[in-house]
């Protein structure tokens, strides 16, 4: 039997910073038995402690709550930010690895609608391409380059990529493509998903529903780091400097 809204509305905000906004996803409980949800993970390095704490236990509550879950593996988006070398085969095989370990989590089929899909799946379509270009084209390069810290890359940075700038209207773009009612991830993303609910506004495509968890903080603790660029907030950016990250082993257990 399907859990009241109040019920599995609380499951979904449960141990979170953020929903944009609660009162939307509220109504779309109301409206929908399973709506579409995500969480987007680069395929590189080992999982740590955060995969479980934060994002395995939100996912399964998602599940509980109903949702249709996609995990998705972005492959392309790894190799735009040099994860494993930009070595396509060496993120999926980390990307299969990822799988093993959610299932380890307890995250599978009999726990609810789960889904696994690779970016890689979405770029074979020219559909999804048009749509990366019609986001590019609904903002501008300096609205893109405020959201570069959901790659961990600094604002101040100067030598960035130009592939860099594609990954921002991609992670917009997989949100649609994919016919999503609610974008999970940590705070770090923030900016990502504000601009997808701009970008969709504007497009009519309608707004995702966003919900943000914490950063679990990396062994290496805030004041041993510097705090870098990340975020106009300071706070923020100290926190996001300062988070877990599989891409740095020194600061995972």
């Amino acid at each position: 039997m399907m859990a009241k809204v109040d019920q599995r509305l609380e499951l979904a905000t449960r141990g979170t910073v953020e929903t944009l906004q609660i009162s939307e996803l509220q109504q779309l409980l109301e409206q929908k038995n399973n709506p579409r949800a995500y969480w987007g993970f680069e395929c590189s390095g080992m999982m740590h402690l955060g995969f479980g704490l934060v994002c395995g236990d939100k996912i399964g509550q998602m599940l509980d709550a109903g949702f249709e879950f996609i995990v998705f593996l972005a492959d392309w988006h790894s190799v735009i930010n040099n994860k494993l070398g930009g070595d396509m085969q060496k993120i999926h095989k980390a990307g299969e690895y990822f799988k093993h370990c959610f299932t380890a989590l307890g995250l599978t089929k009999e726990r609810g609608r789960l889904e696994y899909k690779w970016a890689s799946e979405l770029a074979g379509s020219a559909d999804y391409w048009e749509r990366v270009i019609r986001v590019g084209k609904s903002t501008t390069a300096q609205r893109v380059m405020r959201a570069l810290p959901i790659m961990g890359r600094e604002l101040k940075a100067t030598d960035t990529e130009a592939a860099s700038l594609f990954y921002p209207c991609m992670q917009v773009a997989d949100i649609f493509q994919m016919r999503l009612d609610v974008a999970c991830a940590g705070i770090d993303q923030r900016k990502a998903h504000v601009l997808a609910r701009e970008v969709g506004e504007r497009l009519g495509w309608g707004k995702p529903i966003c919900i943000h968890t914490p950063l679990l903080m990396g062994l290496a603790g805030i004041s041993s780091v510097e705090a870098g660029s990340y975020d106009e907030d300071p706070k923020i950016s100290q926190v996001i400097a300062a988070k877990m990250s599989k891409s740095r082993p020194e600061t995972t257990s």
